[in-house]
């Protein structure tokens, strides 16, 4: 698909009137080793705060039946803050059969990373790195005002990408 064919269908989608039945993406999840941790790096990072809190202990069938994963056990938290909310898990059972997301790459299947708009990349990339996550690479700038992006990681492997959108790129604020 060509840049004018993704920019004429994204045109004719913004035209449509609404489905009311969707409202839009309300938060990502992240599965992480340690809740605490997570909740101290993301809490600080995006200035987030703990709005609810959920736990289960096997035998759960109604939550194993909500996530597909049977004989599950885990604590979780919501996070709310900086415009947005950021779900939180750590899963005691059943036993860990992926691999560790800290070895997959940017190109590999499924959620590769999540994306945080910030106004200052190379300022962002420094905070990550004070908190305990870790640089994979150097800010790229995409425009002269000011757009730049750039992949890191949280402590846990999770691949974030720190962008600031300059006038080139799509903003939060036009939503």
């Amino acid at each position: 698909m060509s840049a004018n064919q993704v920019e004429t269908s994204c045109k004719s989608v913004s035209g449509s009137q609404r489905d009311p039945l969707i409202r839009g993406i309300h938060h990502a999840g992240l599965v992480v080793d340690d809740l605490d941790s997570a909740i101290a790096f993301y809490g600080a990072l995006l200035d987030m705060e703990v709005i609810e809190r959920d736990t289960w202990r096997a035998p759960a069938p109604e939550a194993d039946s909500a996530v597909g994963v049977e004989g599950s056990s885990a604590d979780g938290v919501m996070l709310r803050g900086s415009g947005s909310y950021l779900e939180l898990w750590n899963y005691h059972a059943p036993a860990q059969v992926g691999g560790n997301p800290a070895t997959y790459g940017a190109h590999e299947r499924g959620l590769r990373h999540l994306a945080i708009e910030v106004t200052d990349v190379r300022s962002a990339l420094e905070r990550v790195v004070e908190l305990g996550g870790s640089a994979m690479g150097d800010p790229l700038d995409i425009d002269d005002d000011g757009a730049a992006a750039v992949y890191c990681r949280d402590p846990f492997g999770t691949i974030l990408e720190l962008m600031s959108v300059g006038s080139s790129l799509a903003a939060l604020e036009d939503l």
